[in-house]
């Protein structure tokens, strides 16, 4: 049966390679916004559900996964950006504090039935200084992630200690979407 991870993420497909051997890869390209005042932990699983659906209706009879990744402290939350400052003003914001990453994973099987549900992890922040924020910012390597810094790259060094599936935080979260796939 033909699998297919409705992601550009290069990091979820590395993951996905790990309990995955064969699988097709077709990013979703749908609008990423959140409702006003929706939970993160709905927001995720609905954006989720949306790119797998939209990938899912050019892939009949595939299985397809989509997921998206939330990071957020309290009522704040930290998508995507671009923005070097804005980049800047989150990581300042998080050095030395927990927050939180939930990532919401969809899989629409070719019955058309959906499974959804949402992972959280904490992540405690190292009190790191300017100078290695500014050589993190420098890289790059912040753009196009939640939180503002990749755990599974140079970011990991800003990073004291993860709570739960450190994927979560990577972004596909594996424990249950092993067994989902197994049956």
């Amino acid at each position: 049966m033909k699998l297919v991870l409705a992601s550009a993420s290069p990091r979820r497909k590395r993951l996905l390679g790990k309990i995955v051997k064969r699988f097709g890869v077709s990013a979703a390209n749908i609008g990423e916004r959140m409702g006003k005042g929706e939970p993160f932990s709905s927001a995720c699983m609905r954006l989720a559900k949306k790119k797998a659906a939209a990938v899912s209706s050019k892939n009949p009879g595939a299985i397809v996964i989509g997921a998206d990744t939330i990071a957020y402290r309290g009522k704040k939350n930290f998508r995507k950006t671009e923005s070097e400052a804005t980049a800047k003003k989150v990581l300042s914001f998080l050095r030395g504090k927990t927050h939180y990453v939930i990532t919401g994973v969809a899989v629409i099987f070719p019955s058309g039935k959906c499974v959804k549900y949402g992972v959280r992890a904490s992540v405690k922040m190292k009190k790191f200084g300017d100078k290695q924020m500014a050589s993190y910012l420098k890289s790059g390597e912040w753009k196009g992630r939640a939180g503002c810094y990749d755990i599974s790259g140079k970011g990991a060094a800003l990073v004291e200690k993860v709570r739960g599936e450190k994927e979560t935080v990577v972004g596909l979260p594996l424990r249950r979407l092993r067994m989902f796939l197994k049956n």
